[in-house]
């Protein structure tokens, strides 16, 4: 999905295409508003052309003909609320000019390739083949390519996704930090821990810095968070996805509400390895004692593993920004 995002934001493939990356997770408003909902991940647009692109990217793919039903219903959301997103963006959208895509993992490839072709010689198939293009993800070259059998409208996007497209022909590297829908314990991971209390830490002005004001994260959430949706709207949503981060952190006893404009990292360390570090294996440990009643540590730890690979892990993108930290006295309960 990050791959995707910095891609199309200003680069030669966004400027040979025309397609920009506007904004992710488009219709996220309504993704839950009743059962069977799905939105996109990503939202592209050519101005010149006024084409509209919608990615949904995928990691790892269990079940083909689920994820191509999802990706149907959520084009079916796009259709349906095409007016919405106009007016939210302020441009005339033509449904018309729309197309969808999957972006999957290389080792998915075959199974979705597949899948397509036995749907294409069905009389009557569960999906649209042709309305899905495929993008293929390969981790080890990172690079972007378009599916052979597929194909887009615009001839410059064909010629050099079907080349492929990645971090070499990047002229400047845009991050994706997170998304409204990420799950709040790596938002603790990336905005609590990641920006406010890493600034803190290298703030000499702030006695404790473990101690995090509630506004420095809902200010983190908004700068960071991509949504299509008005500033208010926005300032609405994302004051609820503080609420129930800051609900899920004191669920795993994370830290603590020092008062009602305030909390505190509950964890040993100062410097921002240790801290993170001493927090997942803080998360981890409750985690699994929550699911061990039901399935077993064993299994509980294999899930959460399971689930962790998924979201990749972050550590590492902190540990780099560390190095140069000094320790600070100093430690957590």
């Amino acid at each position: 999905m990050k791959q995707c995002a910095k891609s199309f934001a200003q680069t030669d493939l966004s400027q040979r295409s025309g397609y920009e990356f506007y904004f992710a997770e488009p219709l996220i408003e309504f993704g839950s508003a009743k059962k069977g909902n799905h939105n996109f991940d990503l939202f592209l647009y050519n101005e010149g052309e006024n084409r509209a692109i919608f990615i949904e990217c995928k990691s790892s793919i269990t079940d083909v003909k689920k994820t191509l039903k999802e990706v149907g219903l959520a084009r079916d959301m796009v259709l349906e609320k095409t007016d919405y997103l106009s007016e939210t963006i302020d441009i005339e959208l033509d449904p018309d000019r729309f197309e969808y895509v999957l972006c999957i993992n290389e080792k998915d490839k075959i199974k979705i390739i597949e899948s397509m072709k036995a749907q294409g010689q069905k009389p009557h198939p569960k999906y649209d083949i042709d309305r899905i293009k495929v993008w293929v993800y390969a981790p080890r070259s990172q690079l972007i390519q378009l599916l052979l059998e597929c194909s887009h409208e615009n001839s410059a996007l064909n010629e050099m996704l079907q080349a492929g497209f990645g971090d070499q022909d990047l002229h400047q590297q845009y991050e994706l930090p997170y998304c409204y829908s990420t799950n709040p314990y790596r938002l603790i991971q990336l905005a609590i821990i990641g920006e406010c209390y890493r600034k803190n830490l290298f703030d000499d002005g702030i006695e404790d810095p473990k101690l995090i004001q509630k506004s420095a994260v809902l200010s983190t959430l908004m700068a960071n968070i991509s949504l299509g949706v008005s500033d208010d709207r926005k300032a609405r949503m994302v004051t609820e996805k503080l609420r129930t981060v800051l609900e899920y952190g004191q669920k795993y006893q994370l830290f603590d509400e020092v008062d009602a404009d305030a909390i505190r990292l509950n964890c040993r360390g100062s410097r921002l390895r240790a801290v993170l570090e001493n927090i997942e294996a803080k998360f981890i440990e409750r985690w699994v004692d929550e699911k061990a009643g039901a399935e077993g540590e064993r299994l509980a730890l294999e899930d959460y593993r399971t689930s962790a690979m998924r979201d990749q892990s972050t550590l590492s993108e902190f540990f780099e920004r560390d190095d140069t930290s000094t320790e600070r006295d100093g430690s957590g309960v």
